[in-house]
Formats: structure tokens, C-alpha cells, sequence
């Protein structure tokens, strides 16, 4: 995964979780002690969110990484894994094609 859409889709669950809990972008930097503008650009993916960071969001948020990183972290028991685990082989190339055709035409 290239690293804006990795800041991107870490950003975006940030601000989904934020505004469950109704929480402004000045809340949330005032909480970081960093500038408004700066925690904005972590929400848009424009920043990366450094590991301290990170932590501390999750605290504030009242979540694990995981409900932030989940999806992109990859083991052996994540279930799209052990789908593919279960097909042909022929199969797993046409999956492995589909997943390149999506990858290829994201936007």
C-alpha cells in the first residue's frame, strides 16, 4: 500500500471515530498538543501519524489500534486470507488478477 493511502485511510478512520464521540479537530489537537491545522492534515492523510501519536488518539478516542489499523494489518487469521487459502489454484490466480484490477483502478 503506498503511503498516502495508507495516511489517507488511517486519517479517515481517525475522523470517523472522532466524530462518534462528537469531538472537534481543536479538541482533539488541543489533546495532542499539536497545531489544529496540523491534526487536520492527519485526518485528510496529508500527515503521517507518528506512533505517539497514535497511541494517545486511540486514548482519547477510547479505542484499540486495531479499530484503526485492522484492515491493514495482515495474519493468519484474517479471513480473507483463509478464503483464499481454500481455492484452486487456477482460482487464486483470477483472485489474485481482480485484486490487481481493483488496486489498479482505485481512486
Amino acid at each position: 500500500m503506498y503511503m498516502n493511502s495508507l495516511n489517507s485511510y488511517v486519517g479517515k478512520r481517525i475522523k470517523e471515530y472522532r466524530e462518534v464521540k462528537g469531538y472537534t479537530q481543536e479538541y482533539m489537537a488541543k489533546e495532542l498538543d499539536i497545531a489544529t491545522n496540523h491534526y487536520g492534515r492527519i485526518e485528510r492523510g496529508e500527515n503521517s501519524c507518528t506512533m505517539n501519536n497514535l497511541v494517545s488518539i486511540c486514548n482519547i478516542l477510547e479505542v484499540n489500534p486495531n479499530d484503526i489499523l485492522g484492515e491493514l494489518i495482515i495474519n493468519k487469521d484474517n479471513e480473507l486470507l483463509k478464503d483464499l487459502d481454500k481455492l484452486s489454484v487456477d482460482n487464486r490466480i483470477v483472485a489474485s488478477k481482480f485484486v490487481k484490477f481493483l488496486l489498479n483502478n482505485q481512486k
